[in-house]
């Protein structure tokens, strides 16, 4: 994994809001360089594709997270992860790992009855 002092500032200034993104990025460059050469035209046409490919990923994010409803939703941690939540249980992941991954990964402790409410608030548990 690439270092945080490095990641956050090329974030900022590529306009990119993922960590994800940025590696992403950096992994489809180095590529581009490697089929296409490191000339002046050409790492300009692959630097402007690779943002547009992300920059229109990110936008297409954005419009699901517009879709989910945090209308009732008080807990601005469960906000801020709602969408990280919704597509780890559509992976199959359960409320209780849920919850043990989002202490561990961000620090967020937010409680499995929480995520379950928003689960089910946004219709993706299904009737056992």
């Amino acid at each position: 994994m690439l270092p945080q002092t490095q990641i956050k500032p090329l974030m900022k200034k590529l306009a990119i809001k993922d960590e994800k993104n940025a590696v992403l990025f950096l992994a489809r460059l180095k590529g581009w360089i490697e089929k296409n050469g490191n000339t002046t035209i050409s790492l300009a046409k692959g630097i402007n594709k690779i943002l547009n490919d992300i920059h229109e990923k990110e936008i297409q994010n954005a419009q699901k997270m517009k879709k989910i409803n945090l209308e009732n939703v008080k807990n601005p941690l469960l906000k801020k992860y709602a969408s990280e939540i919704i597509e780890l249980h559509n992976q199959g992941w359960g409320v209780r790992r849920i919850e043990k991954w989002l202490l561990e990964a961000h620090k967020a402790k937010i409680s499995y009855s929480s995520i379950y409410r928003l689960l089910k608030q946004q219709k993706t548990l299904t009737e056992a």
